[in-house]
């Protein structure tokens, strides 16, 4: 599974993920773009900082291709739309030469795509529903995150906080593995 970064404490919230892909432009659009994997898989991308936007538009104009920390966001229709939180670049033998300066860390050799989601489950028959509060930046609130991951969860009940590993199919994200960290959570 993914080397990702360990939370910042025991019960922190998070849904984050990395993909490996390329930033596509879509026209009469500002900072938006669509994510194509390698395996020619489209998802809609947004920068989720503002001090990410002049590297976004970079990788949107470059079109090379980079590895995305990213954050799950649900779209209408049932499509899975990725906010960029932050860019890596491919180990240093696959960047492209030609580039004069190449703005981005470089990724780990032996990286692997997946996600780890933390938060509050609630199960279903095939799914499992999973609320991700969200810390508020200054004054600024923000609902909870609402994401949906296929699959069982041996053994969990509702309002129960878990980690969970997930991997990307397609507009799903499928539940690979997960530990109970709390069992009430108000």
């Amino acid at each position: 599974m993914t080397p990702l970064p360990a939370p910042a404490h025991a019960y922190q919230f998070r849904a984050l993920g990395l993909v490996k892909g390329s930033l596509q432009p879509i026209p009469d659009t500002y900072a938006q773009a669509m994510l194509v994997t390698p395996e020619g898989e489209e998802y809609p991308a947004t920068p989720g900082r503002a001090n990410l936007l002049r590297r976004f538009t970079h990788c949107i104009e470059s079109g090379h291709t980079y590895w995305f920390f990213v954050q799950p966001q649900p779209r209408p229709g049932g499509a899975l739309g990725l906010s960029v939180i932050r860019i890596l670049a491919l180990p240093e033998e696959e960047q492209d030469p030609e580039l004069e300066e190449e703005p981005f860390l470089p990724a780990p050799e032996d990286v692997e795509e997946g996600f780890n989601i933390r938060g509050i489950v609630e199960p279903h028959d095939g799914f499992i529903s999973v609320t991700v509060r969200r810390k508020p930046q200054g004054k600024k609130q923000f609902p909870p995150l609402q994401l949906r991951l296929e699959g069982f969860l041996p053994g969990a009940s509702v309002g129960e906080f878990w980690d969970l590993l997930a991997e990307r199919d397609g507009n799903e994200l499928l539940l690979v593995d997960g530990s109970r960290l709390l069992t009430a959570v108000a």
